[in-house]
Protein backbone atom coordinates (compact mmCIF):
# COMPACT_ATOMS: atom_id res chain seq x y z
CA UNK A 1 0.00 0.00 0.00
CA UNK A 2 1.54 3.40 -1.07
CA UNK A 3 -0.95 5.57 0.19
CA UNK A 4 -2.27 6.40 4.13
CA UNK A 5 -5.26 4.14 4.69
CA UNK A 6 -7.82 7.94 4.96
CA UNK A 7 -6.04 9.47 1.92
CA UNK A 8 -8.88 11.29 -0.01
CA UNK A 9 -10.99 12.13 3.37
CA UNK A 10 -11.75 15.66 4.23
CA UNK A 11 -12.58 16.22 8.27
CA UNK A 12 -13.93 19.89 9.30
CA UNK A 13 -12.79 19.76 12.87
CA UNK A 14 -14.69 22.09 14.93
CA UNK A 15 -13.15 20.40 18.48
CA UNK A 16 -11.52 22.62 21.14
CA UNK A 17 -9.94 21.41 24.78
CA UNK A 18 -8.45 17.69 24.32
CA UNK A 19 -10.81 14.85 23.37
CA UNK A 20 -12.00 15.78 19.79
CA UNK A 21 -8.51 17.97 18.77
CA UNK A 22 -6.97 14.10 19.75
CA UNK A 23 -9.06 12.01 17.47
CA UNK A 24 -9.28 14.30 14.86
CA UNK A 25 -5.15 13.99 15.00
CA UNK A 26 -5.15 10.82 14.53
CA UNK A 27 -7.54 10.86 11.55
CA UNK A 28 -4.89 13.27 10.06
CA UNK A 29 -2.02 11.07 11.36
CA UNK A 30 -3.35 8.40 9.38
CA UNK A 31 -3.67 10.66 5.73
CA UNK A 32 -7.06 12.30 6.13
CA UNK A 33 -7.15 15.67 5.10
CA UNK A 34 -8.42 17.58 8.78
CA UNK A 35 -9.39 21.35 8.23
CA UNK A 36 -9.24 22.87 12.11
CA UNK A 37 -12.16 25.58 12.46
CA UNK A 38 -10.35 27.89 14.80
CA UNK A 39 -11.93 31.28 16.15
CA UNK A 40 -10.12 34.06 18.99
CA UNK A 41 -13.37 33.57 20.81
CA UNK A 42 -13.15 30.07 20.91
CA UNK A 43 -12.51 28.50 24.79
CA UNK A 44 -8.83 26.64 24.31
CA UNK A 45 -6.86 25.46 26.82
CA UNK A 46 -3.64 26.51 25.40
CA UNK A 47 -2.58 29.51 23.47
CA UNK A 48 -2.33 28.22 19.48
CA UNK A 49 0.99 28.88 18.97
CA UNK A 50 2.48 26.62 22.24
CA UNK A 51 3.19 22.65 22.43
CA UNK A 52 0.48 21.72 24.51
CA UNK A 53 -2.08 23.44 21.85
CA UNK A 54 0.42 21.37 19.30
CA UNK A 55 0.08 18.19 21.24
CA UNK A 56 -3.30 17.45 19.86
CA UNK A 57 -3.93 19.44 16.47
CA UNK A 58 -0.32 18.24 14.80
CA UNK A 59 -1.07 17.28 10.66
CA UNK A 60 -4.06 19.35 10.52
CA UNK A 61 -4.60 22.65 8.36
CA UNK A 62 -5.45 25.61 9.94
CA UNK A 63 -8.81 27.73 9.32
CA UNK A 64 -9.38 31.11 11.22
CA UNK A 65 -13.26 31.81 10.58
CA UNK A 66 -15.89 33.49 12.75
CA UNK A 67 -18.89 31.47 12.80
CA UNK A 68 -20.97 34.31 14.13
CA UNK A 69 -20.66 35.99 11.25
CA UNK A 70 -23.27 35.28 8.11
CA UNK A 71 -19.89 35.37 5.87
CA UNK A 72 -18.38 33.05 8.16
CA UNK A 73 -21.05 30.78 8.77
CA UNK A 74 -21.45 30.16 4.88
CA UNK A 75 -17.61 29.45 4.29
CA UNK A 76 -18.01 26.68 7.32
CA UNK A 77 -21.43 25.74 5.72
CA UNK A 78 -19.63 25.70 2.15
CA UNK A 79 -16.69 23.68 3.63
CA UNK A 80 -18.97 21.01 4.96
CA UNK A 81 -20.69 20.78 1.62
CA UNK A 82 -17.14 19.23 0.42
CA UNK A 83 -16.25 17.06 3.78
CA UNK A 84 -16.97 13.74 4.04
CA UNK A 85 -16.93 14.11 8.20
CA UNK A 86 -18.16 17.16 10.67
CA UNK A 87 -16.76 16.53 14.49
CA UNK A 88 -17.40 18.77 17.16
CA UNK A 89 -17.82 18.69 21.30
CA UNK A 90 -18.50 21.93 22.03
CA UNK A 91 -21.39 22.07 25.41
CA UNK A 92 -25.22 20.40 24.50
CA UNK A 93 -26.90 22.94 21.79
CA UNK A 94 -23.44 25.11 20.83
CA UNK A 95 -23.60 23.88 17.15
CA UNK A 96 -27.20 24.01 16.29
CA UNK A 97 -27.68 27.74 17.62
CA UNK A 98 -24.89 28.09 15.35
CA UNK A 99 -26.90 27.12 12.77
CA UNK A 100 -24.15 24.02 12.42
CA UNK A 101 -26.35 21.17 13.77
CA UNK A 102 -26.73 17.75 11.97
CA UNK A 103 -30.18 18.89 10.66
CA UNK A 104 -28.50 21.88 9.42
CA UNK A 105 -25.89 20.41 7.82
CA UNK A 106 -27.84 17.31 6.53
CA UNK A 107 -28.92 20.46 3.59
CA UNK A 108 -25.92 21.59 2.41
CA UNK A 109 -24.39 17.58 2.76
CA UNK A 110 -27.12 15.14 2.79
CA UNK A 111 -24.19 12.29 3.05
CA UNK A 112 -22.42 14.24 5.67
CA UNK A 113 -20.97 12.43 9.09
CA UNK A 114 -21.22 14.16 12.14
CA UNK A 115 -19.46 13.19 15.04
CA UNK A 116 -20.71 15.11 18.57
CA UNK A 117 -19.01 14.05 22.05
CA UNK A 118 -20.17 15.90 25.41
CA UNK A 119 -19.40 15.19 28.48
CA UNK A 120 -22.86 12.88 29.21
CA UNK A 121 -24.10 12.45 26.10
CA UNK A 122 -26.94 14.36 24.44
CA UNK A 123 -30.02 13.14 26.08
CA UNK A 124 -31.09 12.16 29.50
CA UNK A 125 -31.48 14.78 32.70
CA UNK A 126 -27.79 15.45 33.16
CA UNK A 127 -27.16 16.41 29.27
CA UNK A 128 -26.84 19.94 29.29
CA UNK A 129 -24.10 19.35 32.02
CA UNK A 130 -20.70 20.55 31.66
CA UNK A 131 -17.30 19.69 33.01
CA UNK A 132 -13.84 18.48 32.05
CA UNK A 133 -12.03 15.17 32.55
CA UNK A 134 -12.22 15.15 36.24
CA UNK A 135 -15.71 15.87 36.37
CA UNK A 136 -15.86 12.63 34.00
CA UNK A 137 -14.01 10.73 36.35
CA UNK A 138 -15.77 11.45 39.30
CA UNK A 139 -19.00 10.99 37.29
CA UNK A 140 -17.53 7.36 35.96
CA UNK A 141 -16.84 6.30 39.67
CA UNK A 142 -13.05 6.11 38.40
CA UNK A 143 -12.41 8.60 41.31
CA UNK A 144 -14.06 6.30 44.00
CA UNK A 145 -11.67 3.48 43.07
CA UNK A 146 -8.55 6.19 42.86
CA UNK A 147 -6.64 7.22 45.93
CA UNK A 148 -6.05 4.76 49.38
CA UNK A 149 -8.84 4.16 52.23
CA UNK A 150 -9.90 6.70 54.58
CA UNK A 151 -8.58 9.66 51.94
CA UNK A 152 -11.68 10.42 49.94
CA UNK A 153 -11.67 10.01 46.28
CA UNK A 154 -8.55 10.28 44.33
CA UNK A 155 -8.07 12.17 40.96
CA UNK A 156 -6.57 9.74 38.46
CA UNK A 157 -3.73 11.96 37.15
CA UNK A 158 -3.27 12.70 33.06
CA UNK A 159 -6.58 14.04 31.24
CA UNK A 160 -6.71 9.85 29.64
CA UNK A 161 -10.47 9.98 29.86
CA UNK A 162 -10.22 12.45 26.91
CA UNK A 163 -7.89 10.84 25.50
CA UNK A 164 -9.82 7.20 25.36
CA UNK A 165 -12.76 8.95 24.27
CA UNK A 166 -10.61 10.35 21.07
CA UNK A 167 -9.44 7.26 20.80
CA UNK A 168 -13.72 6.27 20.44
CA UNK A 169 -14.53 9.27 18.04
CA UNK A 170 -11.43 8.15 15.81
CA UNK A 171 -12.77 4.63 16.06
CA UNK A 172 -16.62 5.83 15.28
CA UNK A 173 -15.81 8.25 12.60
CA UNK A 174 -14.05 4.83 10.58
CA UNK A 175 -17.33 2.84 11.33
CA UNK A 176 -19.35 5.75 9.70
CA UNK A 177 -16.97 6.03 6.90
CA UNK A 178 -17.53 1.95 6.64
CA UNK A 179 -21.50 2.52 6.87
CA UNK A 180 -21.26 5.05 4.07
CA UNK A 181 -19.34 3.44 1.57
CA UNK A 182 -22.00 0.14 2.16
CA UNK A 183 -25.31 2.27 2.11
CA UNK A 184 -24.72 5.58 0.71
CA UNK A 185 -25.55 7.40 3.43
CA UNK A 186 -24.68 9.78 6.15
CA UNK A 187 -24.68 9.39 10.22
CA UNK A 188 -24.77 11.19 13.00
CA UNK A 189 -23.02 9.96 16.30
CA UNK A 190 -23.19 11.26 19.92
CA UNK A 191 -21.28 10.24 22.35
CA UNK A 192 -20.57 10.35 26.04
CA UNK A 193 -17.16 10.32 27.63
CA UNK A 194 -18.57 8.72 31.40
CA UNK A 195 -20.14 6.34 29.23
CA UNK A 196 -16.69 5.38 27.71
CA UNK A 197 -14.68 5.65 30.89
CA UNK A 198 -17.31 3.54 32.40
CA UNK A 199 -17.71 1.09 29.41
CA UNK A 200 -13.50 0.43 30.23
CA UNK A 201 -13.83 -0.60 33.60
CA UNK A 202 -16.68 -2.40 34.12
CA UNK A 203 -15.33 -5.05 36.95
CA UNK A 204 -17.31 -2.59 39.63
CA UNK A 205 -20.51 -2.38 38.51
CA UNK A 206 -20.78 -6.20 37.45
CA UNK A 207 -19.40 -6.84 41.49
CA UNK A 208 -21.73 -4.52 42.51
CA UNK A 209 -24.66 -6.46 40.59
CA UNK A 210 -23.80 -9.55 41.01
CA UNK A 211 -22.59 -9.28 44.35
CA UNK A 212 -23.86 -6.34 46.21
CA UNK A 213 -20.26 -5.03 46.41
CA UNK A 214 -19.36 -1.55 46.61
CA UNK A 215 -15.61 -1.29 46.07
CA UNK A 216 -13.74 1.84 47.25
CA UNK A 217 -10.06 2.80 46.58
CA UNK A 218 -8.13 -0.16 45.28
CA UNK A 219 -4.47 1.36 46.88
CA UNK A 220 -2.71 0.26 43.97
CA UNK A 221 -3.78 -3.36 44.83
CA UNK A 222 -6.09 -5.91 43.12
CA UNK A 223 -8.90 -7.89 43.85
CA UNK A 224 -7.83 -11.50 43.74
CA UNK A 225 -3.80 -11.43 43.50
CA UNK A 226 -0.40 -10.43 45.64
CA UNK A 227 1.95 -9.37 45.69
CA UNK A 228 0.34 -6.92 43.47
CA UNK A 229 1.37 -3.06 43.59
CA UNK A 230 4.30 -0.61 42.97
CA UNK A 231 7.36 -0.67 45.17
CA UNK A 232 9.99 1.68 46.01
CA UNK A 233 13.12 1.02 44.40
CA UNK A 234 16.96 2.87 44.03
CA UNK A 235 17.40 6.28 43.54
CA UNK A 236 14.44 9.23 44.32
CA UNK A 237 10.88 8.71 43.75
CA UNK A 238 11.53 5.98 41.49
CA UNK A 239 9.48 2.71 41.84
CA UNK A 240 8.81 -0.35 40.06
CA UNK A 241 5.22 -2.19 39.64
CA UNK A 242 5.21 -6.13 40.19
CA UNK A 243 2.08 -8.47 39.62
CA UNK A 244 2.15 -12.19 40.28
CA UNK A 245 -0.64 -13.91 38.47
CA UNK A 246 -0.45 -17.45 39.31
CA UNK A 247 1.57 -19.82 41.55
CA UNK A 248 3.96 -20.57 38.44
CA UNK A 249 4.59 -17.04 38.68
CA UNK A 250 5.21 -17.19 42.44
CA UNK A 251 7.28 -19.95 42.23
CA UNK A 252 9.58 -17.97 39.43
CA UNK A 253 9.21 -14.75 41.34
CA UNK A 254 11.01 -16.26 44.83
CA UNK A 255 13.38 -18.24 43.09
CA UNK A 256 14.18 -14.51 41.15
CA UNK A 257 14.42 -12.65 43.88
CA UNK A 258 16.78 -15.20 45.86
CA UNK A 259 14.20 -16.03 48.49
CA UNK A 260 12.67 -19.41 48.21
CA UNK A 261 11.73 -19.51 51.85
CA UNK A 262 8.93 -17.67 50.86
CA UNK A 263 7.59 -20.36 48.83
CA UNK A 264 7.29 -22.42 51.76
CA UNK A 265 5.83 -19.49 53.87
CA UNK A 266 2.59 -20.71 55.46
CA UNK A 267 1.15 -17.05 55.16
CA UNK A 268 1.89 -16.95 51.43
CA UNK A 269 1.23 -20.72 50.80
CA UNK A 270 -1.70 -19.97 48.29
CA UNK A 271 -3.41 -17.11 46.28
CA UNK A 272 -6.12 -16.25 48.99
CA UNK A 273 -3.21 -16.41 51.72
CA UNK A 274 -0.77 -14.12 50.15
CA UNK A 275 -3.66 -11.93 49.50
CA UNK A 276 -4.97 -11.96 53.26
CA UNK A 277 -1.05 -11.18 54.54
CA UNK A 278 -0.51 -8.36 51.91
CA UNK A 279 1.21 -6.09 54.18
CA UNK A 280 3.61 -8.52 55.29
CA UNK A 281 4.56 -9.62 52.09
CA UNK A 282 4.82 -5.84 50.64
CA UNK A 283 7.35 -5.15 53.34
CA UNK A 284 9.23 -8.32 51.98
CA UNK A 285 8.97 -7.21 48.30
CA UNK A 286 10.08 -3.68 49.44
CA UNK A 287 13.37 -4.68 51.49
CA UNK A 288 13.93 -6.81 47.82
CA UNK A 289 13.20 -3.81 45.26
CA UNK A 290 15.35 -1.14 47.73
CA UNK A 291 18.55 -2.92 46.89
CA UNK A 292 17.78 -1.92 43.02
CA UNK A 293 17.46 0.08 40.75
CA UNK A 294 13.78 0.10 38.52
CA UNK A 295 14.87 -1.48 35.53
CA UNK A 296 17.17 -4.04 37.12
CA UNK A 297 14.12 -5.08 39.51
CA UNK A 298 11.88 -5.40 35.91
CA UNK A 299 14.73 -6.91 34.14
CA UNK A 300 15.48 -9.63 36.70
CA UNK A 301 11.66 -10.49 37.24
CA UNK A 302 10.94 -10.11 33.65
CA UNK A 303 13.52 -13.08 32.78
CA UNK A 304 11.80 -15.14 35.04
CA UNK A 305 8.29 -14.64 33.42
CA UNK A 306 6.86 -12.30 36.15
CA UNK A 307 5.28 -8.94 34.79
CA UNK A 308 7.40 -6.23 36.43
CA UNK A 309 8.02 -3.05 34.49
CA UNK A 310 9.60 0.80 35.90
CA UNK A 311 7.22 3.56 36.66
CA UNK A 312 7.89 6.44 34.25
CA UNK A 313 7.62 10.30 34.84
CA UNK A 314 7.44 12.33 31.93
CA UNK A 315 11.53 12.41 31.61
CA UNK A 316 11.47 9.04 32.32
CA UNK A 317 9.51 8.14 29.24
CA UNK A 318 11.87 10.40 27.33
CA UNK A 319 14.71 8.94 28.10
CA UNK A 320 13.25 5.09 28.15
CA UNK A 321 15.36 3.31 25.37
CA UNK A 322 12.28 1.04 24.60
CA UNK A 323 10.09 3.65 23.30
CA UNK A 324 13.16 5.22 21.93
CA UNK A 325 14.23 2.20 19.74
CA UNK A 326 10.29 1.95 18.37
CA UNK A 327 9.98 5.53 17.03
CA UNK A 328 7.59 6.82 19.98
CA UNK A 329 9.24 10.11 19.79
CA UNK A 330 9.10 12.52 16.20
CA UNK A 331 11.06 15.38 16.35
CA UNK A 332 8.99 18.30 14.50
CA UNK A 333 10.96 21.21 14.64
CA UNK A 334 10.50 24.31 17.54
CA UNK A 335 7.77 25.07 19.47
CA UNK A 336 8.12 28.61 22.03
CA UNK A 337 11.94 28.90 21.00
CA UNK A 338 12.43 25.36 21.96
CA UNK A 339 12.71 21.66 19.73
CA UNK A 340 9.12 20.12 19.94
CA UNK A 341 8.93 16.68 20.11
CA UNK A 342 5.75 14.86 18.41
CA UNK A 343 4.37 11.74 20.27
CA UNK A 344 3.50 8.77 17.50
CA UNK A 345 0.31 7.72 17.07
CA UNK A 346 0.15 4.28 19.39
CA UNK A 347 0.02 1.02 16.65
CA UNK A 348 2.24 0.18 13.64
CA UNK A 349 0.82 -1.43 10.43
CA UNK A 350 2.26 -3.24 7.41
CA UNK A 351 2.39 -2.11 4.34
CA UNK A 352 1.45 1.57 5.20
CA UNK A 353 3.88 4.70 4.63
CA UNK A 354 5.06 6.72 7.58
CA UNK A 355 1.85 8.43 9.14
CA UNK A 356 1.93 12.13 8.22
CA UNK A 357 3.56 14.12 11.12
CA UNK A 358 3.44 18.07 10.56
CA UNK A 359 3.51 21.12 12.69
CA UNK A 360 -0.12 22.95 12.75
CA UNK A 361 1.01 26.16 10.85
CA UNK A 362 -0.32 29.56 12.56
CA UNK A 363 -4.03 30.23 13.10
CA UNK A 364 -5.44 30.90 9.43
CA UNK A 365 -2.30 29.79 7.70
CA UNK A 366 -4.35 28.13 5.76
CA UNK A 367 -7.07 30.69 4.82
CA UNK A 368 -6.06 30.94 1.35
CA UNK A 369 -5.75 27.20 1.03
CA UNK A 370 -9.42 26.39 2.15
CA UNK A 371 -11.07 29.75 0.79
CA UNK A 372 -10.07 30.03 -2.29
CA UNK A 373 -8.75 25.95 -3.90
CA UNK A 374 -10.99 24.80 -2.08
CA UNK A 375 -13.97 26.85 -2.04
CA UNK A 376 -13.50 28.85 -5.12
CA UNK A 377 -12.93 32.41 -3.08
CA UNK A 378 -11.24 35.01 -5.10
CA UNK A 379 -8.54 37.40 -3.32
CA UNK A 380 -10.15 40.26 -3.55
CA UNK A 381 -13.24 38.12 -1.50
CA UNK A 382 -10.76 36.81 0.72
CA UNK A 383 -9.00 39.63 1.61
CA UNK A 384 -12.59 41.86 2.09
CA UNK A 385 -13.45 39.26 4.64
CA UNK A 386 -9.84 39.54 6.28
CA UNK A 387 -10.53 42.92 6.81
CA UNK A 388 -13.97 42.52 8.27
CA UNK A 389 -12.92 39.87 11.11
CA UNK A 390 -14.71 37.10 9.47
CA UNK A 391 -10.78 35.39 9.30
CA UNK A 392 -10.62 35.87 12.77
Amino acid sequence: MSRLPLEGIRVADFTLQYQGPYATMMLAHMGAEVIKIESETAPQQEGHDTAGFQRNNASKRSLALNVKDPRGLKAARDLVKISDVFIENYGMGVVERLGLGYEDLRKVKPDIIMVSSQMLGRTGPFKDAIGLWTQVQNFAAQSSLAGYKGRGPGIVGGMWADALAGMLLFFTVLTALRHRNKTGQGQYVEVSMAENLMAAMPEPFMDCAANGRNNGPQENREAALAPHGVYRSQGFDKWVAIAVTSEEEWSAFCKATGHPEWAKDERFADALSRWHHQEELDRLVTQWTLERTDYEAMHILQKAGVPAGPILDAAGMVSDPHLNQRGFFVPLGEMEGRPYTHVAHPWRSSGVPQPFYKLLPPRGGDNSYVLGKLLGMSEAEIARLEKDKVLA
